[in-house]
């Protein structure tokens, strides 16, 4: 139980959740272009709902991908580096 809460553990999840919102939010608004290009309305209504989607999922597609950021410089700080064992070993010159 205490290895699922561990801070590698919390930092990779918080990375991931990050990505995911991310790539969900812009797999939206990209599907909402699609759908007012391809459909074959072509309306203003139809690009009036494009501008709006894009309008409110930039600003949130930006938060995620900062958020993405502040969880990837979080999985390296989390990282355990290498094994000192190993390094403090002779070499064999």
């Amino acid at each position: 139980m205490s290895e699922r809460l561990s801070a590698p553990w919390l930092a990779r999840a918080f990375a991931a959740a990050s990505v995911l919102g991310l790539l969900v939010t812009v797999a939206g608004v990209a599907a909402m272009a699609i759908a007012a290009e391809s459909i074959g309305r072509k309306t203003w209504g139809a690009y009036f709902a494009m501008e709006q989607a894009m309008a409110i999922g930039t600003p949130v597609a930006v938060a995620f991908a900062g958020l993405s950021v502040l969880g990837g410089f979080a999985v390296v700080y989390t990282t355990n580096g290498p094994d000192t064992a190993v390094q403090r070993q002779p070499s064999d010159d």
